[in-house]
């Protein structure tokens, strides 16, 4: 008799086990609806006005990328809801900068300012491991990233085929950027092809870098044939142009 009393009690007890869990999924089921319907606050709306209002003064070109960076406004502050009357301005007179405030506010009833940052994001020539003195760029060990210019002192390019080739002057860490004045397209002491150019009259000859030279730098070259040293503009990896 008491066996049986057991079995029925571990059968109650487990359709109990069974009903709690089904109400537990479905009220589950019901608060994430519930949460997913919830509109956004007046805050967050605001907040997406300005990146609209931030968004249609910028210009976009297929080589840029912008990122809007908008500071969330303090929950704490008490903002009616403005509808359509929302007036959103650009504090100070110097227009969009990587840095602005942005003056928000609901005419007659409340005004806030809120900081935005807006960064210009280009394609740049990065190193993808740490580069040593003496090493060759070439596809291996660089690559193309879209980083935030003004943060970057120096010359840099987008085209990885303009430096391939050029030898590394200075330690490059991965993922900085390839400066100009880390990397000589012709080095010091190395053959260089010249292109001397008069009209359409053109004479190619070779030389001796007295100096290190990157993209449209001027450099001695000493001419292997006379001797003579001339200034010519550094074109490309190992070659450099003069006009006559």
């Amino acid at each position: 008799m008491n066996t049986v009393k057991q079995s029925n009690t571990i059968k109650h007890y487990s359709l109990f086990s069974y009903f709690l869990l089904y109400v537990s999924v479905i009220c589950a089921i019901f608060l994430a609806a519930d949460i997913k319907a919830q509109p956004l606050n007046t805050h967050e709306k605001i907040e997406n006005q300005i990146h609209i209002y931030i968004k249609a003064q910028l210009t976009s070109t297929p080589h840029k990328k912008t990122e809007i960076i908008i500071s969330p406004i303090d929950r704490r502050k008490r903002l009616s809801d403005c509808g359509n009357q929302l007036k959103l301005s650009i504090a100070g007179k110097r227009g969009l900068r990587r840095n602005n405030t942005i003056n928000v506010s609901c005419p007659s009833q409340w005004r806030i300012f809120v900081p935005v940052t807006i960064k210009t994001l280009m394609p740049i020539v990065v190193a993808t491991h740490n580069l040593r003195v003496g090493d060759l760029l070439s596809s291996h060990n660089t690559s193309i990233e879209y980083l935030d210019t003004s943060l970057i002192i120096g010359q840099t390019t987008s085209d990885t085929s303009m430096i391939i080739g050029s030898k590394v002057k200075r330690y490059v860490q991965h993922g900085r950027p390839i400066l100009a004045n880390l990397v000589c397209m012709v080095c010091k002491n190395e053959q260089v092809s010249v292109l001397a150019k008069k009209g359409s009259l053109q004479i190619k000859s070779s030389g001796k870098a007295l100096s290190d030279g990157s993209l449209g730098q001027k450099i001695s070259i000493k001419n292997s044939s006379s001797g003579r040293i001339i200034e010519a503009t550094v074109v490309a990896v190992g070659r450099a142009e003069i006009y006559l």
